[in-house]
């Protein structure tokens, strides 16, 4: 055979988000109870499911492990988590015949019907996030992310705790072996950082904010490529307002010239060629100090908005910019103010494009998968589209500074599923969203600009609308999975293939670090709680460049965008320190260790273990949860001596809080006036130790500064709306 071996370049390695599922009510069954172990069918009213036959959109068997909690306020209440606190592990699942196995066994009879109030929940923790595409024959979960431009990785391979008994009076050799808990510990990564999306995985805290959806002039005249969101046709008496977003150009549009993507008119509107974005809204005709008086019925051209208070966009100085209202009164919007600072005062003009975010149903809660936007709004999403939440609430970084800081609790997930007044995302929200302090925008790739879309400019590198990330600690870490597969053939997926997935993974500590000698690297290391091997052959992995990010933009879905891929170079940073420059450093360390522990736990498993199970045991002997303790930061760095700065810091035991930050600031190469770009800022600190030793050669003296950090704060702009 030309290549009978699994080797290293038809290796394939990608990571997906973890997310829980949930069944509403009336739409799953307790079927039968054996002893400890009861089945669950999925019907197929649930979001997770194919809609025909009973194919759930999970492989077999990778839920094993997973907790199960249910909401029984129908016929359920004797397993009703809120009042009982009862939690069962899933034991099996079975994608054909849409089954699930959980033990204990509920305390419900069998054979029970769910009714409208008896919700199923399955947490996030250890729960890859399912995938709509797959089969029952070619099976998969949505791993579709690009780890990095990796130099090493390291697999967190299992390591059996096997237990050697010797018997007195049996002789010498080991008498009886026993298999115990299973650790897989080990993982390891090191990577040239064309991005700093793996910090959210070290640091917790995370928030994206974006342009949001635009409207793209198209080559026909008076057309844009997709009708705009939360835009309705025609309305009478109101007039529609277009506004190029790149010089701030505009022109009223009757609403008699607006059907679906036509909106005669945009010929007017000077400088506007074909593929130019613009922003579609309603009108504005007066102000006063902080509201903004609309057109006669120009507030209907919306297809949901708030009376109660939510979020606006509007173009200022050539970008989007969104600002909060606390209510609108008939034509007038009351009591403007900034989110992103100049946005009400751009808004707060006569002649000027007003577009309303659409509110939520509902109120979001810290851990939730799903959004109510109603069965009108849903109907406007597509699975594979982003949702942008946009909110006027701050989180406070938890830490001990006189002043706080704080981020807008701005988020950006994908959408893996639609049905009734939900959209379904790929990860839990990291906030809570109140209705009328936030508003939802949809968002997209393309292969260009287009609609909004980030997108790096070929030529110039520019980076066009591009969506700003902010990385902080928080007190819980996000969870991810990882794919990993090898195969003996060039061909997809193979005819041979060792395929595992790695899931419930947390990252234990992350390194960014940088010298004169090329690349700034990302070293990290990872736990995981669980593995599952395709044992039946059935599962389709990704390939990155074959499979999945097998177009300009799914390069951008993926997390490795097309002229996006070159890592930040140690020539393109910069470092500032106590007020001024830092012009001749040669090294910085940044690192961030989270104490994470795996946990064990004693329950009994009921059921023979067979030679083909995908997840040995029931789960039983792998970690049930990773565990974060305290976190700690380390940060040094080295420069040449050009002043006494860095000793009198030292020597004064000065401690900074908010005050004389330290900012490395990263930049990509290129020609554009706005590049991908990262700033890293230490806020809170104290320099513990500043060598300014003599040197042997009696070359130039240098300092080696370490600091002890409280807390950091990381920036990033770039193409990608999740992390």
């Amino acid at each position: 055979m030309a290549n009978a071996l699994f080797k290293g370049d038809l290796a394939e390695v990608s990571f997906g988000k973890e997310t829980g599922l949930r069944c509403d009510g009336a739409t799953w069954t307790l079927t039968s109870t054996s002893g400890s172990t009861s089945t669950i069918t999925v019907g197929t009213g649930a979001y997770w499911h194919t809609g025909s036959g009973t194919d759930v959109e999970l492989p077999d068997n990778v839920l094993v492990g997973c907790v199960l909690r249910i909401e029984g306020g129908s016929n359920f209440s004797a397993d009703d988590f809120g009042t009982t606190r009862r939690t069962y592990y899933i034991t099996a699942n079975d994608t054909t015949n849409g089954t699930i196995k959980v033990q204990p066994a509920l305390a419900t009879s069998a054979s029970q019907a769910a009714g409208s109030s008896d919700n199923l929940t399955i947490d996030t923790y250890r729960c890859p996030t399912f995938d709509a595409g797959m089969t029952d024959a070619a099976q998969k979960v949505k791993s579709d992310q690009f780890i990095g431009l990796l130099e090493g990785f390291a697999l967190p391979e299992p390591v059996i705790d096997v237990r050697k008994q010797h018997v007195i009076g049996m002789g010498r050799d080991v008498n009886v072996i026993t298999s115990g808990r299973e650790t897989l510990d080990g993982g390891s990564m090191t990577l040239n950082a064309h991005s700093l999306r793996w910090l959210k995985y070290a640091l917790g805290g995370h928030t994206a904010k974006g342009q949001g959806e635009l409207a793209t002039k198209t080559s026909t005249s008076n057309t844009v490529s997709a009708k705009p969101f939360n835009i309705v046709d025609a309305v009478s008496a109101a007039t529609y307002k277009a506004e190029k977003v790149s010089n701030g150009n505009d022109v009223d549009i009757a609403s008699s010239a607006t059907s679906g993507t036509v909106f005669s008119g945009l010929d007017s509107l000077s400088g506007i060629a074909t593929g130019d974005n613009v922003l579609i809204g309603a009108k504005s005709t007066s102000t006063s100090s902080d509201d903004t008086v609309l057109v006669t019925d120009s507030k209907n051209i919306f297809v949901s908005t708030n009376a109660s208070g939510g979020v606006l966009k509007v173009v200022s100085a050539g970008a989007i910019k969104y600002a909060s209202y606390a209510a609108i009164s008939s034509h007038t919007i009351q009591t403007i103010a900034d989110i992103d600072s100049g946005a009400a005062t751009a808004a707060l003009a006569a002649d000027k494009t007003i577009f309303l975010l659409p509110p939520l149903g509902a109120a979001c809660s810290i851990g939730d998968t799903r959004l109510n936007v109603g069965a009108t709004l849903r109907a406007l999403f597509s699975v594979g589209d982003y949702v942008q939440i946009i909110d006027s609430e701050t989180h406070q970084i938890p830490g001990q500074d006189d002043v706080l800081p704080t981020v807008f609790k701005h988020e950006i997930r994908r959408i893996v599923a639609t049905g009734g007044d939900y959209i379904h995302v790929e990860e839990p929200f990291t906030f809570a969203h109140a209705i009328n302090k936030c508003g939802i925008d949809r968002v997209v790739y393309s292969s260009d600009n287009a609609r909004g879309s980030p997108n790096i400019n070929a030529t110039t590198k520019e980076l066009q609308n591009g969506v700003e990330h902010t990385y902080f600690g928080h007190s819980t870490l996000p969870s991810f999975m990882i794919e990993q597969s090898y195969r003996n053939s060039d061909a997809t997926p193979g005819g041979e293939q060792l395929l595992r997935l790695y899931s419930g993974c947390k990252m234990a500590e992350a390194t960014l670090s940088a010298n004169t000698e090329g690349e700034l690297k990302l070293e990290a290391s990872y736990q995981a709680a669980r593995h599952y091997t395709d044992t039946a052959g059935t599962f389709t992995p990704h390939r990155m460049f074959e499979n999945t990010a097998n177009t300009t933009a799914n390069r951008k879905v993926s997390g490795i965008a097309t002229n996006g891929e070159k890592p930040y170079l140690f020539q393109d940073i910069s470092i500032e320190a106590f007020g001024r420059p830092v012009l001749r450093a040669t090294e910085f360390s940044v690192s961030v260790t989270n104490s994470t522990e795996p946990r064990w736990f004693i329950r009994g498993y009921e059921g023979a273990s067979a030679s083909t199970d995908q997840v040995q045991h029931g789960g039983t002997q792998t970690p049930l949860d990773i565990t974060e303790a305290k976190r700690e930061y380390t940060f040094t760095f080295k420069a040449l001596v050009e002043d006494n700065r860095f000793w009198e810091e030292m020597r004064q035991r000065k401690h900074h809080t908010n005050t004389n930050d330290i900012t490395f600031t990263l930049t990509k190469p290129g020609s554009g006036t706005t590049r991908e770009n990262a700033t890293i800022t230490i806020e809170d600190y104290t320099i513990t130790k500043a060598d300014h030793q003599l040197p042997d050669d009696k070359g130039p003296i240098f300092a080696d500064v370490e600091l002890v950090v409280r807390h950091m704060k990381v920036t990033e702009n770039n193409p990608y709306y999740i992390a």
